[in-house]
């Protein structure tokens, strides 16, 4: 667009020679950053009326020790997704107690292809990293690592959230939960794969393990032991998992 802008003069004044102007077109607006895509969003576009959660874990996908089953933090998240994306969402996975990404993930892993899920939270390393005399233990968790997000990224469309161990904070095997938690780390580096770092949340907080109360009491799958998240550590762990559906997707 070509803005001119002259005044105009008197018919008494004489003219005066014009100096030539220079032409300015307005400036166009810079494209808009496109919309930004999360999770969230990408799953509200899905043509399904019914998303497929499928956690893939050991006890602590299995929901030690929420106050109760629907306080874990995988119906929470569960449920976070429906709010989130305004569409129905099954709660499927395959979770065990005392079980590694090798004796359970791997073995399991067309199970959870066979539920087409849309999306899987992969949270192994707790059992695998108390192993701490077997040299092989972590060598045989990246292999199983590796191998189960090969077949979930060929064999299904299902978005990945990775998620690392969890110990209590003075826990006997810290050292060496964070040694397999590096694997995590790189994996979700190397495949631009969200990690959730269980760390974050029981490193520096003693109060998300471990009985809420005095006295010991029954909870969902058991008495309140040392190891694992309370109910404040479930809860924790759902708002983790909320906080990425809604990051940028890199």
């Amino acid at each position: 667009m070509i803005i001119s802008g002259c005044n105009s003069q008197s018919s008494k004044s004489k003219s005066k020679p014009r100096a030539n102007k220079t032409e300015h077109k307005t400036k166009t607006n810079k494209k808009s950053d496109p919309q930004k895509k999360t999770i969230v969003s990408e799953l509200k576009d899905s043509k399904k009326n019914t998303l497929t959660y499928s956690p893939l874990g050991d006890s602590l996908s299995v929901g030690l020790l929420a106050d109760t089953k629907t306080d874990r933090f995988t119906s929470q998240f569960a449920r976070t997704l429906q709010k989130e994306t305004g569409k129905t969402v099954k709660e499927a996975g395959a979770s065990q107690i005392g079980k590694t990404a090798t004796n359970f993930g791997l073995p399991v892993i067309q199970a959870i292809i066979d539920q087409d899920p849309d999306i899987v939270t992969v949270e192994f390393g707790t059992n695998d990293a108390a192993d701490v005399n077997n040299p092989q233990a972590l060598p045989k968790y990246r292999s199983s690592i590796k191998q189960i997000l090969d077949q979930l990224q060929s064999q299904t469309h299902a978005k990945i959230i990775l998620m690392t161990s969890w110990s209590p904070k003075d826990g006997p095997y810290v050292d060496n939960a964070l040694r397999f938690d590096k694997v995590i780390l790189d994996e979700g580096k190397s495949r631009h794969l969200p990690v959730v770092n269980l760390a974050d949340i029981w490193q520096n907080d003693s109060q998300v393990t471990g009985s809420t109360s005095q006295e010991s009491r029954n909870t969902w799958g058991g008495r309140h032991d040392n190891l694992h998240p309370n109910q404040l550590g479930h809860d924790k762990i759902a708002q983790a998992l909320k906080k990425v559906i809604n990051q940028k997707i890199k």
